[in-house]
């Protein structure tokens, strides 16, 4: 079994997902690829998010939403998350694991599978100021001392 697998995995009630915080260097350290799929809504923006599935590891479903998502096809670099974060909506418990994604130098940006949505390279304080779910800012605080250490 993969170390990387959630141990939990399938359970009634319990969802599993990746955030993806695609990144790349720039001059003044990381810069953050933030998604606004609908951008009609205001405060929407996020992080390449999707659900792991029963038959993968949750690197495999980050390299797959990022793919999916933004059709970067190789990570240059993959950071692995310590830890997952959990929260309850109702009846369901979500596990976000956030791994980050590190951009080939030279990467043209995203190419979107949906064209309505917008996208932005965001330094981490402007990354932490626009995010919409507090689990994503954790998520992004998560990486970014990682990225920093």
């Amino acid at each position: 079994m993969s170390p990387y697998r959630p141990a939990e995995f399938g359970d009634e009630g319990l969802r599993h997902e990746v955030n993806v915080f695609v990144y790349r260097y720039g001059t003044d350290g990381p810069e953050y690829l933030l998604l606004h799929p609908q951008p009609h809504q205001d405060g929407f923006w996020r992080p390449v998010i999707g659900a792991v599935d029963l038959d993968e590891d949750l690197r495999h479903a980050a390299l797959r939403r990022v793919r999916l998502e933004t059709g970067l096809e190789q990570a240059w670099d993959l950071v692995i998350p310590a830890a997952g974060l959990v929260e309850d909506l109702g009846d369901l418990r979500l596990v976000e694991w956030p791994f980050g994604c590190e951009a080939r130098p030279g990467w043209p940006g995203p190419r979107l599978r949906d064209p309505r949505t917008a996208w932005n390279w965001a330094s981490f304080e402007r990354a932490l100021d626009i995010l919409s779910r507090s689990l994503h800012r954790q998520n992004l605080l998560q990486l970014h001392l990682r990225l920093a250490a």
